[in-house]
Parts: structure tokens; sequence; C-alpha cells
């Protein structure tokens, strides 16, 4: 005990001296920062006056560069000034949580390292706590007590850890520290776990995991995919990544050069705490959907993914949608991803029809010339590139033969007898050379006239065009009905979500992809729910980025997609370096409600849990449906009384969302969230069930868990994914016959109640 209370002593001693070190730099920074607040807006008011006037020399016009050079430069270290102040406000409130004492091989002395958020560096040199990012803090992730080692830019360093502690600080005031291994079950990583949640995601920083921590610092691989059980941090570990390449690469990119693919756009505004925590600056984020529409033809009426989704979950018939059914599964499929890159190679190789271009009957380029320009000199680009090449080049030897012709005419005017100035005989005879040039000129034009969108029409316009694209592949029975629902809608001027990746491959591959190498680093979360076609799309646009693509197959809520495994999507990416990790421990629910989703599926042992014990799920059957609404705002009261922060009522479909919601806001406080929703407010929500993936809750309320609600067994995934978004509470409702999803778990693992 007493050299217990001698640690706590020594702890809270290092801890005062550490806050009055950070205080101390505060100040400094703060002030600095002051006076730089002052600068900019000097250089802001003098640019302002100076600015409107009217520069008339060229002195002047390189002094205003100056200015605004110099602003810019002042602006940029305002911010990098004001995210030093954040950091060091962030650490005066908890400024380390972790240490680990490593003795380096070959040492006598045993360093204690302290590791927070961020780094603190005494004016001396000396280190106080180091980045959680750094190469040595790694260690405390992935070693307990005994060997250890990390990697760096000095190589291989080995040693031993004799001391591995984590604290609980907060308001500046040590709370309570831990010597421990850092096992799954501690008692820290517990405490976390049983917080309540509130409309942000949290940082995981503090209790990173083994597993977790091997994902978030692998640099060996270009793609990296990531297969993670539901609760097991993808997320998390998607932005920690983020987080570790801007430390790693910090002089070399920023914020800017890291862009997330979301699922949705209410998920950019859940993530939106988790960089900032660890001090660094929100990453772009956007959906795959929102970012591509930039790429396509102003006039297309392009489907949204979640208007799709809407169709999928609420078509109770299976033959009045059959063919759109159909057509939704084809396009998704590699099958599908065959044909089209058949269509492409037949268009390229064959090209154009080309004529020997003459002018004034000189052949300028002759049929084959042409040909060996577009089959070879120019192989290496897209169709359309080639051809503007191509274009390019004939425009080019057009030239001299331009002048000589306006130099012939030049003479003959000069000859006639009609007196014309030289400027009227240079007019007339560039006038006549345009006009004899018109044919050519329209020619060549042509070459270029190539509509993506016509070509894309045509494939599915021509039956035997489509059938020859198809060769060697596996059709469905109902091609002519898809081809024709198709084209139906193409010549509608709109495209349906099924389509969209694939006129953009097509598009691309035509025209040539923009590329976007700004982006350094590309992360896509949610990775299950993308199409074969998405993921060439993707790897076209970003082809310099590395990529860390993250998802779970047990979540694939689309229930009519074609749904592929990473190891088949692994093999579409052309990178140097792949790899694929498992994450099989889930985080996020309490034991009871982990082993009840778990068995929804039919693969409990497959998926680890924490034991973190609670409440067994809850299933509500109400005899009256007209009672269903009080009976949801009952539990919502009692959630709210056992202290639940965030609660959301999910139902499957946007329609039946907005059904509930007209019945229960009358009865209790709560928003109803939809597709266009940017924010995602604390307290209680009514959430479709698509929209709720990749977000967590302190207790969800599963409307409708009914057989007549969630009977096919291509729904299973979505209803899976809606239970797994609860933390420590889940109650389900139904009312009639229960959904054979519910009648398949084992009764032990749910308590049952009637709502009379």
């Amino acid at each position: 005990m007493a050299k217990c209370n001698d640690q706590r002593y020594y702890e809270e001693k290092r801890l005062t001296r550490i806050l009055s070190e950070i205080q101390k730099q505060l100040e400094h920074k703060s002030e600095f920062l002051s006076k730089l607040k002052s600068t900019v807006l000097n250089e802001r008011k003098a640019l302002w006056d100076d600015g409107p006037r009217q520069v008339d020399s060229f002195d002047a016009a390189v002094n205003l560069s100056q200015q605004i050079s110099e602003l810019r430069h002042s602006e940029l270290g305002l911010e990098h000034s004001r995210r030093q102040v954040r950091k060091l406000e962030r650490m005066l409130f908890s400024p380390y949580f972790g240490r680990i004492d490593f003795q380096e091989k070959g040492n006598t002395q045993r360093e204690e390292i302290y590791i927070g958020i961020s780094s603190l560096i005494e004016q001396s040199g000396e280190p106080l706590i180091y980045d959680w990012r750094a190469p040595i803090a790694s260690m405390f992730y992935d070693f307990e007590l005994g060997t250890a080692h990390y990697l760096c830019q000095a190589g291989l360093i080995t040693g031993d850890i004799s001391l591995k502690r984590q604290y609980k600080i907060e308001n500046s005031h040590l709370i309570y520290m831990f010597d421990s291994n850092l096992k799954i079950d501690d008692e820290i990583l517990q405490e976390i776990l049983s917080k309540q949640t509130d409309e942000k995601m949290r940082t995981i920083v503090s209790s990173i995991q083994r597993e977790q921590n091997q994902v978030i610092r692998d640099d060996q691989h270009q793609v990296l995919f990531v297969q993670g059980a539901a609760g097991s941090g993808k997320t998390s570990i998607a932005l920690h990544r983020a987080a570790y390449y801007l430390y790693k690469e910090r002089e070399q990119i920023t914020s800017k050069n890291i862009l997330i693919f979301s699922p949705n756009r209410l998920f950019g505004d859940y993530i939106s705490n988790v960089l900032p925590e660890l001090g660094e600056e929100t990453i772009l984020s956007t959906t795959f959907q929102d970012f591509t529409s930039r790429l396509l033809p102003s006039n297309l009426k392009v489907e949204d993914f979640y208007d799709q989704l809407e169709f999928a979950f609420s078509t109770t018939s299976e033959t009045k949608y059959h063919t759109r059914q159909q057509n939704i599964y084809y396009k998704s499929t590699p099958e599908f991803l065959k044909v089209i890159e058949n269509y492409i190679h037949y268009l390229t190789t064959r090209g154009k029809p080309f004529n020997d271009l003459l002018f004034q009957g000189k052949v300028i380029l002759s049929r084959e010339q042409l040909q060996t320009l577009y089959q070879q000199s120019y192989a290496y680009l897209p169709m359309k590139k080639r051809l503007i090449q191509i274009q390019r080049r004939a425009f080019f030897l057009l030239r001299p033969l331009t002048r000589q012709r306006i130099k012939h005419h030049l003479q003959t005017f000069a000859s006639d007898h009609n007196l014309f100035t030289e400027k009227e005989l240079k007019a007339r005879s560039r006038l006549a050379t345009k006009t004899e040039l018109i044919p050519v000129r329209e020619e060549i034009h042509s070459w270029t006239d190539l509509d993506t969108f016509q070509l894309y029409k045509k494939l599915f316009s021509n039956e035997a065009l489509f059938l020859k694209m198809a060769e060697g592949t596996l059709l469905p029975p109902t091609i002519d009905l898809i081809r024709t629902e198709t084209l139906k809608n193409l010549e509608q001027g709109w495209l349906g979500y099924e389509d969209l990746a694939s006129f953009l491959y097509f598009k691309g591959k035509i025209e040539g992809f923009p590329k976007f190498p700004e982006i350094k680093h590309l992360i896509v979360d949610e990775a299950q729910d993308y199409t074969f076609l998405q993921y060439k799309v993707i790897n076209e646009l970003f082809s310099t980025a590395t990529l860390t693509v993250l998802g779970d197959l047990n979540q694939a809520i689309h229930p009519l997609q074609y749904q592929s495994s990473f190891e088949e999507i692994k093999d579409l990416f052309n990178r140097k370096k792949s790899g694929l990790f498992n994450l099989n421990k889930s985080y996020r629910s309490t034991k009871e409600i982990t082993t009840f989703t778990s068995n929804l599926l039919k693969r409990g042992g497959e998926i680890e849990y924490i034991n973190r014990p609670g409440t067994k799920p809850l299933v509500v059957k109400v005899q009256e449906e007209n009672k269903i609404p009080l009976a949801i705002a009952e539990k919502i009261q009692f959630l709210k009384a056992e202290g639940m922060r965030s609660l959301a009522v999910i139902a499957k479909t946007s329609g039946q969302c907005q059904t509930i919601y007209l019945q229960l806001k009358e009865l209790v406080n709560l928003r109803l969230i939809t597709k266009d929703d940017l924010v995602l407010s604390t307290g209680v929500i009514i959430i479709p069930s698509y929209l709720a993936k990749g977000l967590e809750f302190d207790a969800v309320l599963i409307y409708g868990s009914d057989q007549q609600n969630y009977f096919w067994a291509r729904e299973l995934n979505i209803y899976y994914t809606a239970c797994t978004r609860a933390l420590h509470r889940l109650i389900l409702f139904y009312h009639g016959q229960p959904s054979p999803f519910l009648t398949r778990v084992d009764p032990e693992l749910y308590e049952h109640e009637d709502y009379l």
C-alpha cells in the first residue's frame, strides 16, 4: 500500500510539473497568436485600402502581388498557431493517458515514456510527452510486459517493457491510474465502453487494441482491405489512420490530401469531432455519388442511391418489379463489367473509319497514316484523346498549306486591275483561304465528335451488338427486358443508380478519366455496399493514392446487389502491394446484445466480443397495431429515465419513418432523419435502417420486427445492421407474427414482453 501511495504521489507531482509546463507554453503561444492576429488584420486592412486603387504600373502590380503573398503566408502561420494553442488547451485538460517504462537493449537507463494525443517538449529538448503516433508509442498498443520493439528511422529498436500504466485525467486532475498489460477486459476499457454516447463519434486513442493499431500504422500496402465485424471500430480505425498519415507525412501533406468516401451525408457530421480531438483538421468527406456527379453531363438526371434502396426495401410484389430487381442485380455483377469492358475494347480497337484527308487535291494524311497514328503512335491513350492528338497533328500539317494558299491568293488579288490596299489584300486572301478550308476543317473536327452517352445507349438499343459484347458471359433470362428498360430510361435522359458506375467507367475509358493527384490517401468506408464497377472507377480516379477499404460483408445492406468478397475486389486494383486484415472482435455492444445479433447470423462463434455485461435485448409483442406508437413512446421515456442520452427508433424504410414519426411526435420529442440531413442531433431520432449504418446509439428501438416487414432472406443483413447500432439497450417491436429472423434466435438470449 505504501508503494502504491508513493507511486500516486510521484504521478501527481509529475502531473503538476507537466501542467505547469503546458500552461507556460500556452501563455507564450497565446501571446504570439494575439500578435499574429494583429499583423494579419493590419495586412488585410492595407490590402483592402490599396486594392481598389488602379494598378497603373508594373512596379505597383508587383507590389500588390507581394502584399497578397505575404498575407497568405501570415494567414497560414495564423492557422498553424491556432492549432498549436488548441492542442495545448486540450492537453491542459488531459495531457496524457498512458505510460510505458522501456529499457533499450544495451542501455542501462530505463526511460519513462508518457503518451498523449500530442507531443510536449521542454525548452531543454527533453520529451515530456510522446505523440501516440510516434514510433516509440506503438509499443504501448502492441506489447505486454517483457521484450518489445519498435521501428523508427534508426532501424529496429529492441528492449524490455517493465511497466505499463494507464491514466484517467480530467480537468487537470488525476482521477485514477491503473497498471496493466492492456488486456481487452481491463477496467479502463470497460469504463470507456460503458459510457453513454452522444451525436458525435469519439476518439479511441486511449483504448486502441493491438489488432487495431496494426491497421492504423500499416504502411506496407498501397491498398489495405479491412474486414471487420460490427462494432470492431472500423471507422474509428480509418480516422486514426488518417491522423497517423498526417503525423508521419506532416512535411508533405495536409488534411486536404486525404479523402473519405462515407456512406451518407449525415456521416460527415458524425465523424467530424474525431480528428480535431486528436489535434488535426477534419479531412474531406463525401459520398461516391456526390463526388462523381461533377463528372456527368449536366442535363442527365441520376437516381439517388437511397431512392433505389427505398425501392428495394418497399417492393412487395415479386413479379411486378421483377425486371427492375434483375436489372439492379445484373448491373452489379462481374458479368456485366465484362460486357462493358468488351464494348470499350470493341469501340477503341475499331476506332474511326478514316478516309484520306485531302486539301486542294493534295493528301495531307492518308487513310493508312491515320490508322497508324490511331492504332500505334497514340495507342496508349483513350479513344477520344487519341483522336484529339490526331486532330492536332492534322491541323499542324495544314498550317504550311494554309500559308501557301494565302500567299497564292495575295498574288492573284494583287494582279487584279482593281486597286486594293495592302490591308484589303490580306483580308481577302485570308477569307478566301478560310472558305476553301471549311470542308477539311469540318472533317478534322468530326473525328472527335464522340457522344459517349449516345454510344452507351447504343449498347442497349442494338440487340446484336449487346449479344456480341456478352459472348462468353452468363446472361440473365430477363436480359431482353433489362435492355428495354435501360434504353427507355436512357432515352428519357434518366440514369438509374445501377447504371451510374458503368456509365462513369465507360465514359472515362472512352474520353479519359480526370485525375485527382492531390488526394494522396483515400479511405472507403462501408465498402461492402460498393459494386465492382464502382471500384473500377475509384481505381481510375485515384490511381496514385493509397487506399484503405473498410467494411463488413454481414452488413451489406443492398438486398438486390451482387455481393462480392474482398478477395474478388482486391484483384481489381493494379497496385503493387495489397493486404487484408480481419477484425473479428466487437467492442460496441454489451455481451448480451452482441450474442443476440451474432445469433441472428447463426455465426456467433466467429465474432468475439468484449465481456461487458448488460441487459438482454427485449422483444415486445404489441397486440393491437394502433398501440405500437404508444408502446414505443413508453419505452423511450423509460430509457431516458435510465440515463440513455442517444436513442434511435429504426424503421426499415423512409416511408415507414414518416408514418411512425407523425404518430410519435405527439407523444415524445423526437427528430426525423432523412437522406438530405447533414447534421445528426443528440436525443431521440427516428431514422431509416440504411441511414443508420456506421452510427451507434445508447439505445435502439427496432420498429416492425414482424413477418410482414422483415421476411425475405435478402433483408437479414439490414436487420442485423440495424440491431448492431445499439451500445447498451436493444428493444424490438412486432405485431402479429414475429419476423423469421427473430424466431431463429435462441429464446434464452432475449426477454419477451406483451404490450396489451
